[in-house]
């Protein structure tokens, strides 16, 4: 013969259905917030990447006294075409915007995992970034645009260089959420 507990408490299946109700609410709510978060952050981390490389760059051909190059580069070995690959920096000896054998690889940059989309557009249409003993770029005022991959446009950041080989970042002038690039444009790839 089994003898019942009385003491067992359990949920009333209206107590259950009232709990999901009440989480399910909770969830629906954060999620935008949640996705928000993690778009700024992987904006934030790519941004914070390519200003690291952009400065070293400048730094390396300040304190060596070389013309330094970055170009986009998907294998790390040579110059390609998009920058979302990745990127390539290393001293260019002959000033010809692309890595020959015997150059050295300061830095090698790798694609973003994250989805953004990379694009570079500056002053005569040059597919790299070449700074001077001096820090200067070579008449090469231009913008990297970093942008989220989802059509808003305010995730999306630029990093401005001036011909003086300063490094800016864009910013929200406007109040509208949207950052603009120098021309005052809303940033987009």
């Amino acid at each position: 013969m089994k003898v019942l507990n009385k003491d067992v408490s359990a949920f009333s299946l209206i107590e259950l259905m009232v709990t999901i109700a009440i989480i399910s609410s909770l969830l629906t709510i954060g999620m935008p917030s949640y996705h928000e978060l993690i778009q700024r952050y992987h904006i934030k981390s790519e941004v914070d990447k390519w200003l690291l490389v952009l400065n070293h760059a400048r730094q390396a051909a300040i304190t060596s006294g070389n013309i330094i190059t970055l170009c986009p580069s998907s294998n790390g070995f040579s110059c390609g075409k998009s920058w979302q690959e990745g990127a390539l920096l290393f001293i260019d000896n002959n000033r010809d915007h692309v890595k020959n054998n015997n150059e050295v690889i300061l830095e090698v940059v790798e694609q973003s995992n994250n989805g953004q989309v990379l694009t570079w557009r500056a002053f005569q249409n040059r597919n790299y970034i070449q700074f001077q003993q001096n820090g200067f770029t070579w008449d090469q005022n231009g913008t990297l645009r970093i942008c989220a991959d989802e059509p808003s446009l305010k995730y999306n950041r630029a990093l401005i260089i001036t011909r003086s080989g300063r490094i800016r970042l864009s910013t929200d002038s406007d109040g509208n959420g949207i950052h603009e690039d120098a021309a005052g444009d809303n940033v987009s790839c």
